[in-house]
């Protein structure tokens, strides 16, 4: 991982990394348009395969990264970041709404600052504050903390159970719901608990995009697959 000491100067310079051409000609133009502010890298990023060429930014002149991208490959990005630029100070710009776990897993990766706000003002002021390693956090995506953090039994979905990450990987296996059970050795209506409580952790609505995600996050637990002969 790279580290080096910053100083400041009297110019912010700001990567930016967004998912379409248009998002990057109105960000660039109201960074240009700061005179405290020098946009001096822009990459437009259509999917994972794209965020490792993020290294042909000149990155000891970038003190600031702005991002607005689609969430599995905001993290996607992110973790490049944590892996080899984490003197960078990262401001998240939301593009959709989001779950709580969703922006609780984000906040984890210890961004400078995160908004869901899509106004010029907001973003700019997110970037001062992250320039000045003070960071911020809008409103809305305390609101929604704080409204999770008031049931006790919701919030603590946002860890998975062993059953639950052993009935995700049986899930990416392809397996039914009914050969879910069989295996665990559990009810039906059990192993639909499991499977509500993993969609509530990753934010999603259906199985498919749980599955997806399940290469990133869940084959980092202690299931390790089972044999489909089972």
């Amino acid at each position: 991982m790279m580290t080096q000491f910053r100083e400041k100067t009297s110019t912010i310079r700001i990567a930016l990394f967004v998912s379409s051409d248009l998002e990057d000609e109105g960000l660039t133009h109201v960074i240009s348009g700061q005179t405290d502010m020098d946009c001096c890298c822009h990459r437009v990023i259509h999917d994972q395969r794209e965020a490792w060429p993020l290294c042909q930014c000149d990155w000891g002149q970038v003190e600031v990264a702005v991002m607005m991208l689609p969430f599995q490959l905001l993290e996607a990005v992110i973790r490049t970041f944590q892996e080899n630029f984490s003197y960078v100070r990262v401001v998240v710009v939301m593009k959709e709404s989001w779950h709580w776990s969703r922006i609780a897993r984000i906040l984890n990766y210890g961004v400078a600052g995160l908004t869901s706000a899509m106004s010029s003002p907001a973003i700019i002021s997110m970037v001062r504050l992250a320039y000045y390693h003070t960071g911020g956090v809008d409103s809305e995506m305390v609101r929604r903390l704080l409204d999770a953090l008031e049931d006790d039994d919701d919030f603590s979905k946002m860890r998975l159970k062993p059953l639950d990450y052993l009935v995700w990987g049986l899930m990416a296996e392809g397996r039914s719901n009914p050969e879910i059970a069989e295996y665990c050795a559990i009810s039906i209506s059990h192993t639909k608990r499991c499977v509500n409580r993993i969609f509530r952790y990753l934010g999603v609505h259906d199985r498919a995009h749980a599955i997806a995600l399940y290469g990133d996050y869940g084959a980092e637990s202690n299931y390790t697959g089972v044999s489909k002969s089972h």
